[in-house]
C-alpha cells in the first residue's frame, strides 16, 4: 500500500492530521525509511496502536514476538532476503490437523509483519514454493519487535536459505519437504540448537573480504595441506574472526565435537553460544588456524601457543592462540588483543572517587610494591597498563616484563618472556635490575625466588608493579608469606594491594526501572534501608548488545593500604581475618560494597553482584 493511501486512511480515522500526513511522507521520502517507521520515530502515533489499526484495517490478529521463543531453525523455510525485504518473521510452523471442511491436510505456516499493505502474498508463496495444501497466516507486530527479531533471526552469516539433509542430495526444494524432514528431528537447527548447521553456500557468501592477514608468507608446504588452503575454510576463519570483533569479544572458542565444531565467543566477560560453521569443514578449521598462527600443523598430540596478526575492518588485531588436544580434535582459544580498544584512562575503569585517590597517590610514590589480585580476566593487565601509562615520562625508565605481552607501549622497555630458553620472571627480573629502572612492572609473581627479587627491588628504590591470584585484599600478604618471603619484608615492601573484579555494565539503550524486591536483598546480604536513594534497572536486551542486555564491563576495586597498623600485625603473624577487621575499621571498602554501589548507581544488577563478589555463574 501506498504511503499515502495508508496516511489518507489514518487521517480520515482521525489517527493522523493532515500536516503531519505531508511531514511523515516527506521523512519516509527523504530517508528511505518504512513509512510506519516515521509515522512512529516522528512520534505521530505510538506503534502498538498503529499495529492493532492495521491489524484491524487487514483482518488480521496481532502478535507479541516478544512472549514467544522463537525457534531460529525456521529461518530454514523463509529466505532471508524475503524475510528482510518484507520485514517477515515466521514464528510457527504446524501440520493442519484439524478436521473438518477447513482442514487442508497441508501446513500452516505464520508470518509476522509490521505492514501487511506491503507485502506481496503471491511472490512470498513462490519464494516458498508452497503448495497450494500450504496455508500461510499473516500476523500484525509492532516495528520495533520485527527487528529485534530480524537481528535475532537472520543474523549476518546465517541468510535463511534452505539446510542441506543429511543423506540425501540437492537441497530441500518446497517447504512442505522441509517440515516433514525436521519433525523428524533431521534438520540440525531444529534438533540441537547448540550445533546450528547453515548452509554452506550461504555461509561462505557472508563471509567478510575485510579481513586480510599482516604477517610474513607463510611455507608453501604448510599451505599446501588441502583441508587447510580450501578457498571456503579460509573465508569462514577470516569471517569468524571478523565477526569476533565486530561483537567486542574478547576470546574465541573453537571448540570440535564429534557433530562438528562449537563456536563461542566471549563477550563482556561471557560465553555466547555463535552459528556453526558446516560440520565438513571441521579439520579444514582447526588447521587453518593452526596454520595461522605459525604452528606445526601436523603435531596433534601437543599443545602449542601461537601469534596471529591480522587486518580486521582496517585495523591491526593481534590474537593468542592456544591449542590443547582433546577427544574429538584440538580445541582452540583465541584472545583477541586490540590495541585501539584498550582504554588506558584510569577514571574511565571504574575506581570509586575514594578509591581513586589513594591509587594515585600510592603509585607516584618513588618506591615500594603495588600488587593487583583477581582471577584470570578481571582486567588486572589493563589496570597496570593504565597505571604505567599515567606515570610515563621519558626521563624516567620504565621496564615491564609479561608473559606475553598484550599491548605495545611506546618509550617503555617491554620484554616478553621465554621459557623455551630460560628466560622466565626471575631470570629477566635479575638482568632488568642492572638496567636502572625508575618504574617496572612483572606480569606475576609465580614462585619464590620471583617474590624475593621484586621484593628486593621495592625495598631499594624501585617502584614496582605486580599481579598475583588471590581472592581478596587482605589474604595477598598470607600468600606472599606462605610463598616464603619474611614478613618483616613483607610488611616494609608492600604500600598498597588492590583486589578487582569485572562486572557487566547495562545496556543503556534498553535498560528499563524497576524496584528491587526483598528476596534480591536478601540474596546480597542487605536491608531495604541500604538501596534508599538508589536508582535501578534491568536488563532488556536489543540489537545494539547481541540481545544479552549488558554492553561493555565496569571493574570494581577493593584497595588496601599498608599503614603501620596494618605492618604492626603482618609482623606479628596475624592472620587474614585480623588484617581485614584493621583494615575495614581503617575505612577498606569489600569488593560487595562497592559493587552494590555501582548497582544502585544504575550501573549493573544485583545478578551481577552475585556472580563476581558471591561465586554465582
Amino acid at each position: 500500500m501506498e504511503p499515502s493511501r495508508l496516511g489518507q486512511i489514518l487521517v480520515a480515522e482521525g489517527l493522523l492530521s493532515e500536516d503531519q500526513l505531508e511531514q511523515a511522507i516527506r521523512d519516509n521520502k527523504g530517508n528511505g525509511v518504512p513509512f510506519v517507521h516515521s509515522l512512529i520515530s516522528l512520534e505521530f502515533i505510538e506503534e502498538t496502536a498503529l499495529a492493532n489499526f492495521l491489524a484491524h484495517q487487514f483482518g488480521m490478529e496481532t502478535v507479541d514476538l516478544s512472549s514467544i521463543k522463537i525457534n531460529t531453525a525456521l529461518r530454514t523455510f523463509v529466505p532471508g532476503e524475503i524475510a528482510k525485504r518484507y520485514r517477515l518473521i515466521p514464528f510457527e510452523m504446524s501440520k493442519d490437523d484439524k478436521e473438518g471442511a477447513a482442514a487442508t491436510g497441508g501446513l500452516i505456516l505464520k508470518l509476522a509483519t509490521e505492514n501487511p499493505g506491503d507485502i506481496d502474498q503471491d511472490e512470498i508463496r513462490r519464494a516458498l514454493r508452497a503448495s497450494s495444501q500450504t496455508t500461510i497466516k499473516y500476523y500484525v507486530a509492532s516495528a520495533s519487535q520485527i527487528g529485534e527479531v530480524l537481528n535475532k533471526v537472520y543474523p549476518v552469516g546465517a541468510s535463511g536459505q534452505r539446510a542441506s539433509v543429511p543423506g540425501r542430495a540437492g537441497d530441500i526444494t518446497t517447504v512442505e519437504e522441509a517440515l516433514d524432514d525436521s519433525l523428524k528431528g533431521e534438520i540440525t537447527q531444529a534438533k540441537d540448537p547448540e550445533m546450528e548447521v547453515l548452509d554452506p553456500s550461504q555461509l561462505i557468501q557472508q563471509m567478510s573480504d575485510s579481513v586480510s592477514v599482516s604477517m610474513d608468507e607463510i611455507e608453501t608446504e604448510e599451505y599446501s595441506v588441502e583441508a587447510a588452503s580450501q578457498a571456503p575454510v579460509i573465508r569462514i576463519c577470516n569471517y569468524l574472526i571478523s565477526e569476533a570483533v565486530k561483537r567486542r569479544a574478547s576470546d574465541i572458542h573453537v571448540n570440535p565435537t564429534g557433530k562438528g565444531v562449537v563456536i563461542r565467543y566471549r563477550i563482556d566477560g561471557t560465553l555466547q553460544i555463535m552459528p556453526s560453521p558446516p560440520p565438513q569443514y571441521k579439520r579444514g578449521i582447526i588447521a587453518r588456524f593452526k596454520v595461522m598462527a605459525k604452528m606445526n600443523i601436523t603435531e596433534r598430540r601437543k599443545p602449542q601457543d601461537g601469534r596471529i596478526k591480522i587486518r580486521v575492518h582496517e585495523k591491526v588485531i593481534d590474537l593468542r592462540v592456544s591449542v590443547i588436544p582433546q577427544m574429538d580434535g584440538e580445541n582452540i582459544v583465541m584472545r583477541i588483543l586490540d590495541q585501539s580498544s584498550l582504554n588506558l584512562d584510569l577514571k574511565k575503569l571504574g575506581f570509586e572517587p575514594g578509591e581513586l585517590e589513594i591509587y594515585n597517590e600510592a603509585i607516584r610514590a618513588p618506591y615500594g610494591m603495588i600488587l593487583h589480585t583477581g582471577p584470570t580476566g578481571s582486567g588486572k593487565t589493563t589496570t597496570l597498563y593504565s597505571a604505567i601509562s599515567t606515570l610515563y615520562n621519558p626521563k624516567r625508565c620504565f621496564i615491564t616484563l609479561e608473559d606475553p605481552v598484550e599491548y605495545e607501549m611506546p618509550g617503555i622497555i617491554q620484554i616478553q618472556m621465554d621459557h623455551d630458553v630460560g628466560l622466565d620472571f626471575a631470570t629477566a627480573l635479575r638482568s632488568a635490575l642492572r638496567h636502572d629502572p625508575n618504574v617496572m612492572m612483572v606480569g606475576e609473581i609465580r614462585d619464590k625466588e620471583t617474590a624475593k627479587i621484586a621484593i628486593s627491588a621495592a625495598l631499594t628504590g624501585h617502584l614496582l608493579f605486580s599481579t598475583l591470584h588471590t581472592n581478596d585484599a587482605p589474604s595477598t600478604i598470607t600468600r606472599l608469606i606462605d610463598i616464603g618471603i619474611e614478613p618483616v619484608y613483607v610488611g616494609t615492601a608492600v604500600r598498597l594491594i588492590i583486589a578487582q573484579r569485572l562486572m557487566r555494565r547495562l545496556c543503556e539503550n534498553c535498560r528499563t526501572g524497576y524496584t528491587p524486591n526483598e528476596e534480591e536483598l536478601k540474596l546480597i546480604g542487605i536491608k531495604q534501608e541500604q538501596i534508599e536513594g538508589g536508582t535501578f534497572y534491568k536488563p532488556v536486551g536489543c540489537p545494539r548488545c547481541n540481545m544479552s542486555g549488558y554492553r561493555g564491563r565496569v571493574a570494581v576495586y577493593e584497595i588496601m593500604r599498608n599503614t603501620p597498623e596494618i605492618q604492626e600485625l603482618i609482623y606479628r603473624g596475624t592472620d587474614t581475618m585480623g588484617i581485614r577487621e584493621m583494615a575495614e575499621g581503617q575505612g577498606m571498602r569489600p569488593l560487595r560494597e562497592l559493587a552494590i554501589s555501582k548497582w544502585k548507581n544504575g550501573i549493573t544488577t544485583c545478578d551481577e553482584i552475585q556472580r563476581v563478589t558471591m561465586g554465582g555463574d
